[in-house]
């Protein structure tokens, strides 16, 4: 019985690392899958902007040449943009035939919550809506997509809280061209990052399965079934996870040392994760197998979807196993030890009783005449 139960309980735990394994594979597979939506989402939001830009009433709207702008004159126009204190602002930019197509747009993508079409000093000639910057000539987006050569690209930016709101959206900008090819300004689009956990909402595994889009230099969440930890909270377990998403070994050191890592998995198992609080060990995350994908179809951005599940939960099939194994082997060795002590008792005890006499008559005569002359 022993060896049974020992040779049980390593088939049980040589299941439960195979499950774990399955399980991980799993959640890699959905990582990917959903890291692909992500980036057709993304995509999808910069072929609207660059139609915008290919479309001859923005071309018209873009001077090849805008004058430069006075700071003063800079200063006042932002201010009367914010207050909307200048109606012949407010009609300029926003009663435009341009600011109408602009709105045609964000009426077909909600998620595009503004669009602004800038000229080559900056500023802002037509939008969809009142909010934001007038003036975008030293922002990092404007310079980068004033010089750009060659093929025109996208620029994406990370996801920020929006000033003044609560919300996080991302900026998106797009480059428009004359037939010459010559910089005559930009599309930049305001997405709003809620329609990312849109994508990430569906993927549900189990009870306690979710995605997560997470920041891939720091773990820094993203979009999340939980919103108060957008922005605001690191995935916990994330010194864990960065290990893995480098592989092993780790940085140049690692690779000196070890050579290049020939596999790199998409799963990791992290631990739970506690904090202390007030001298007192508090639970933050229990132990999970998460399955993770970079995003490396979006240029600019450092971004990283992880697929969880808790430990407790995959293994829970063999874990139910294992309890049975164990209350089984504890009753048959509670029944051994009690037959065996049964037995044991019985054996002490006479298989006749003595006052019976009955083994007398079962004694030959000449045993009992010898017996009687020896006395």
């Amino acid at each position: 019985m022993p060896f049974v139960a020992f040779g049980s309980f390593v088939v049980v735990n040589m299941a439960e690392s195979q499950l774990r394994e399955s399980v991980g594979i799993g959640l890699e597979q959905r990582a990917v899958q959903t890291k692909l939506v992500l980036e057709s989402h993304i995509g999808e939001q910069v072929v609207d902007l660059r139609l915008l830009a290919l479309m001859p009433v923005v071309q018209k709207a873009l001077p090849g040449h805008a004058p430069p702008l006075d700071p003063k004159e800079i200063r006042r126009k932002e201010q009367a943009w914010a207050q909307d204190s200048d109606p012949r602002l407010h009609t300029a930019l926003l009663e435009s035939v341009v600011a109408e197509r602009l709105r045609d747009v964000t009426a077909v993508r909600p998620g595009l919550r503004s669009i602004q079409v800038v000229d080559t000093r900056g500023r802002v000639v037509a939008a969809s809506g009142r909010g934001g910057s007038l003036f975008h000539g030293e922002k990092a987006w404007f310079k980068e997509l004033a010089a750009q050569k060659g093929q025109p690209m996208a620029w994406i930016g990370d996801i920020e809280r929006v000033t003044g709101s609560s919300l996080s959206a991302l900026e998106v900008g797009y480059p428009v061209r004359d037939e010459a090819g010559v910089f005559t300004g930009a599309i930049r689009g305001l997405l709003d990052a809620r329609s990312l956990y849109r994508v990430l909402s569906p993927v549900r595994i189990g009870r306690t399965g979710h995605a997560t889009l997470i920041r891939s230099n720091d773990g820094m969440i993203l979009a999340s079934d939980e919103g108060e930890r957008i922005l605001t909270t690191s995935f916990p377990g994330f010194a864990s996870l960065s290990g893995a998403v480098e592989g092993f070994p780790l940085a140049e050191g690692g690779e000196a040392i070890f050579g290049k890592a020939r596999l790199k998995r998409g799963y990791w198992t992290i631990q739970e994760v506690t904090a202390d609080i007030e001298g007192q060990q508090v639970l933050i995350e229990p132990a999970r197998i998460v399955g993770f994908s970079p995003v490396d179809q979006i240029p600019g951005v450092s971004w990283l979807v992880v697929v969880e599940q808790d430990l407790e939960e995959a293994v829970h099939p063999i874990s139910g196993v294992t309890r049975y194994l164990w209350v089984h082997f504890i009753g048959v060795f509670a029944t051994v030890i009690l037959l065996a002590l049964y037995f044991s008792f019985k054996l002490e005890r006479p298989v006749m009783e003595d006052e019976l006499h009955l083994h007398e008559e079962h004694i030959p005569a000449s045993l009992k005449a010898r017996a009687a002359a020896n006395e």
